[in-house]
């Protein structure tokens, strides 16, 4: 588990919309993120795994995704797939991995 400790004030690289977390973990995991997915229900989660790289950006309508949905529609920004729920997501990638 990562977080950032960081008020949005501070201006961190780990307070998504930036990648800082992402890009930890790539350290510590060793992930290809130019092959990898990130799954959110927030439009910053979107932005992040765009600003970071990450091959697939999904969104989930659980959580705060419908509002999600009409923030990064706004901003011009798409997900690569919109979910149900997580198992949706998770099904969409695998097809998009065989």
């Amino acid at each position: 588990i990562f977080f950032c400790p960081h008020t949005p004030e501070e201006g961190c690289d780990c307070r998504k919309p930036n990648p800082g977390l992402i890009y930890k973990a790539q350290r510590i995991h060793r992930i290809d993120i130019e092959n990898t997915a990130m799954v959110g229900d927030s439009a910053k989660d979107i932005e992040c795994a765009r600003n970071a790289g990450c091959k697939h950006a999904v969104l989930v309508k659980t959580g705060n995704g419908i509002i999600a949905e009409k923030i990064l529609a706004e901003k011009n920004i798409y997900p690569d797939h919109v979910a149900r729920d997580l198992l949706g997501a998770a099904n969409w990638i695998i097809t998009q991995h065989k």
